[in-house]
């Protein structure tokens, strides 16, 4: 039967608490079992004692593991099984006349064993539990107090006790280097998630930044650096909601490089490009921060300057073409001239909508071309 209800027969995980009481309890009541047969012997004890002694301290440890073994919450039952070991011990030491070293040592054994999981409380309640053993053997038994024990039974009593406080201790010491592992684990393991937790908002960081990269990458013109219309496009509603809700003006400016084709069929593409790259450069470092300048598209580019008056958004103009015309671009050994058409409309005095205003925008530059270039236009409503 034992074998039975030996721990490696049961299925299923067992609660560490559970299984180092049964190992304390087998073991202690094993030494129980010398304590008391040493103070029983040669008094004739019946057979009933000896069977009830070997019941006891032999199948009774077995017994209480199993019950907390298969208890719903086995933590709540060995507790309780700590309880009825005080109960039966106060009863036996009843029953052997309440020797007092018999009696100090087992007593000791049960209020620490239930202190040591439920500190005062469980010390008071294992106490309780002893007593009522004692006197349940009071009122059942017959009663008689033998204080003194022989040399046997006190060196027993002795070293009984000594082994069950190394045990206490020794499960004790065991806990405490469980826990320490446990909080070095816990240690690791956190300091391994800040770590880990570091790398993701350094990675998440990385991403941002690389996300924000190819969204400039995506709204900017690779030639000149400049926005490009696909930025324009994300950007004129904010503009147009923002000079409506200002009430304020807004600007667009659209600027063509005069006979551009003719700089490339003449000089090369390369060489239209360093044109391009020369004129952005102008726009972009004499524009406002406020100012939106993008290539609109070949030789075009396209400014938004929002909150400005028409003579300063003419003289800006004329600035802008005035510098360029006086720029020469060297280029593969030539020196190479150019000029700027520019068209120019405003919100909202020349369109309440961005198709309107770049419309607009757009006959003026046209004006411009066909009265010879050069020159800064501004739309009227004459223009067709």
């Amino acid at each position: 039967m034992l074998s039975i209800l030996a721990p490696k027969d049961r299925s299923g995980p067992i609660n560490p608490f559970v299984l180092a009481n049964y190992r304390v309890r087998t073991a202690s009541f094993v030494m129980a079992f010398a304590i008391f047969s040493a103070q029983w012997w040669g008094k004739h004890a019946s057979p009933l004692v000896w069977g009830l002694l070997l019941l006891q301290f032999f199948v009774y440890p077995h017994l209480m593991f199993w019950r907390a073994q298969r208890a719903a919450y086995s933590l709540d039952a060995e507790l309780k099984n700590l309880l009825v070991d005080s109960f039966f011990l106060g009863l036996w030491c009843a029953g052997a006349g309440l020797p007092v070293w018999v009696t100090f040592a087992f007593f000791s054994a049960a209020l620490m064993n239930v202190a040591f999981y439920r500190n005062l409380v469980g010390a008071l309640q294992a106490t309780l539990f002893f007593v009522a053993g004692v006197l349940v053997w009071t009122a059942f038994g017959h009663f008689q107090f033998e204080p003194d024990t022989d040399v046997l039974t006190t060196g027993l009593c002795i070293v009984g006790l000594l082994v069950y406080l190394m045990i206490v201790t020794s499960a004790a010491y065991q806990r405490s280097i469980n826990l320490r592992d446990t909080r070095r684990e816990l240690r690791h393991s956190d300091q391994s998630l800040h770590k880990v937790n570091a790398d993701l908002q350094d990675q998440l960081a990385e991403n941002q930044k690389l996300q924000a990269q190819l969204l400039e990458h995506a709204n900017r013109d690779p030639l000149t650096g400049l926005y490009n219309r696909r930025y324009l496009d994300s950007t004129m509603a904010r503009e147009f909601a923002f000079a409506k809700r200002e009430d304020q003006a807004l600007w667009l400016m659209l600027i063509d490089i005069d006979y551009f084709k003719k700089i490339n069929d003449t000089y090369g593409h390369q060489a239209g490009d360093e044109v391009l790259k020369i004129l952005a450069h102008l726009l972009h470092s004499q524009a406002r921060a406020e100012d939106v300048v993008c290539r609109f598209g070949g030789e075009e580019f396209l400014l938004l300057l929002p909150a400005m008056s028409q003579s300063v958004a003419l003289a800006r103009a004329e600035q802008w073409r005035q510098a360029f015309a006086d720029t020469v671009v060297d280029y593969g050994g030539f020196q190479i001239h150019a000029t700027l058409s520019i068209g120019m409309a405003d919100y909202p005095l020349h369109g309440l909508t961005q198709k309107d205003l770049i419309g607009n925008a757009d006959r003026a530059l046209y004006r411009a071309k066909s009265e010879g270039r050069n020159r800064v236009v501004v739309y009227n409503a004459d223009m067709i």
